[in-house]
């Protein structure tokens, strides 16, 4: 996930899921309001808040894993000021612009020389990349969750363009710019498998996904999304090409629903 400077909630939380069977890369991204309800608390609360208890981002992976059932093999962090770092080291991404997205870029990043933004496919560096995926005001969460996803995408398409063997440099190019819980040789092993899947394809999913929440407030009166968590829990493993999980009345009751 990405946090914010000086903020103890995660800004963007996604999951990322590698194919190799498929050749394809599987980016989930779950809402930050979404109102959940960890077994370990009495009430509610927003996903993005889970960060802040003495278990820290390893409360958020433990909700997840629990509440979806898939297993998390290890979890990357990084804030705004790395997130810019690593666009520029892999030289920019490219996007195509609706003319508000351009005009939002630009006057909240500035105009930069060689980086000229209006409606159309444009070459974003990472201070323009990061205001683009930061960036709500021009709709709601889903469609910054939407442009997060197509600066992954874009990402990957740089990641396809270049050799294995620049690929490995840029891994240590970028060491030092996030946090992880994997120590440097499963980060390097784990570079050299995602080599594979530098020409896959790739897939993003919202989550909760449309249909299946309504817009309510937590234990502590913060508006969020309830949302159905088995529906949700379905649309995740058949994205993710599973047997469809079964129905858990202890967890179906567990989390905020839907109608």
């Amino acid at each position: 996930g990405i946090n914010e400077e000086g903020s103890a909630r995660s800004d963007a939380i996604i999951l990322a899921s590698l194919d190799y069977g498929r050749d394809r890369i599987l980016f989930t991204s779950f809402a930050r309001d979404s109102i959940v309800k960890p077994s370990y608390r009495k009430g509610t609360v927003k996903l993005n808040t889970l960060v802040r208890s003495e278990e820290g981002e390893q409360a958020l992976l433990d909700y997840l894993q629990e509440a979806y059932g898939v297993p998390i093999s290890g979890r990357f962090i990084i804030n705004f000021s790395g997130a810019v770092d690593v666009i520029n080291a892999i030289g920019g991404i490219s996007i195509e612009l609706s003319q508000d997205e351009a005009d939002y870029v630009n006057y909240h990043a500035g105009v930069y020389e060689g980086y000229p933004l209006s409606a159309g496919i444009c070459r974003l560096n990472g201070a323009q990349a990061l205001y683009y995926m930061r960036c709500r005001s021009l709709d709601n969460d889903f469609g910054r969750q939407g442009r997060q996803g197509k600066a992954l995408r874009a990402m990957v398409a740089e990641l396809s363009r270049i050799t294995p063997m620049r690929a490995l440099m840029l891994v240590d190019d970028v060491l030092g710019m996030y946090r992880t819980d994997l120590p440097i040789g499963a980060q390097f092993e784990l570079a050299m498998k995602a080599i594979r899947l530098r020409d896959a394809q790739v897939q993003t999913q919202s989550l909760p996904a449309e249909g299946t929440y309504r817009y309510g407030k937590d234990s502590h009166g913060t508006s969020g999304l309830e949302f159905n968590l088995e529906e949700n829990r379905a649309i995740l493993y058949q994205k993710l090409g599973l047997p469809e999980p079964e129905t858990d009345d202890e967890t179906e009751e567990q989390a905020p629903q839907a109608s």
